[in-house]
């Protein structure tokens, strides 16, 4: 039922999302989280829902910052409150819910201890993007080096995931092309791109290339 539940209001929900109707979409995502809680052990039933709608809901929430909109529209109190914030303090209660929604309860993650490892590559990708839209390119720098620390490479790849199957090109491509660049970390992109050893050679050349274009 929980499931079930889940699909339809998500449904609801990315169409009112597209709609720009604000207070429907809000209310949805309220709904979700309602019943969408951190997993015990992870994976678990919920993990895919889990991702979707934590995705929809950081969109949802940076649009809302980075372009509120004007009347006769009346945003909820929860989301007037955001505006009150800054894009730092925003993107870290952004980051650190995310960091909460999906660190398990149970397991090897010491009890109270949030985790970047749990972090979705999705979600944290998303997470980046925010930064950047909201020029606060050192809370992205932040985020990607917090999960790449804690990332194990030889992991399996979440069988959600789709061409990149870790997210691990991706994020590098943000951190090296758009993140440090913005804090002209020219060299310290350069050098981290030479010693690092797990990207395919054509793509590390494409970077290094695009980096000084």
């Amino acid at each position: 039922m929980t499931t079930a539940t889940l699909r339809s209001l998500y449904g609801r929900a990315t169409r009112s999302f597209l709609h720009r109707d604000v207070a429907l979409t809000h209310s949805l995502l309220h709904s979700a989280f309602s019943i969408l809680h951190s997993p015990t052990l992870q994976p678990d039933a919920l993990a895919e829902y889990r991702r979707k709608w934590d995705i929809l809901r950081i969109t949802f929430e940076t649009l809302i910052y980075s372009s509120p909109p004007r009347p006769p529209t009346t945003l909820p109190d929860e989301l007037r409150q955001l505006l009150l914030e800054s894009p730092q303090a925003f993107l870290k209660s952004m980051y650190t819910r995310s960091l909460t929604l999906f660190t398990p309860s149970e397991g090897s993650t010491p009890k109270g201890a949030l985790s970047a490892t749990c972090l979705p590559p999705q979600v944290l990708l998303t997470l980046v993007y925010a930064s950047v839209k909201l020029n606060c390119h050192d809370s992205g720098r932040y985020m990607i080096e917090q999960w790449l620390a804690r990332r194990d490479p030889l992991s399996p790849p979440d069988s959600v995931l789709s061409h990149d199957e870790n997210g691990y090109e991706k994020a590098l491509e943000l951190y090296c092309l758009h993140i440090l660049p913005h804090l002209e970390q020219w060299e310290y992109a350069r050098e981290f791109l030479e010693y690092e050893t797990e990207l395919p050679d054509a793509v590390r050349e494409v970077n290094r290339r695009l980096m000084f274009h």
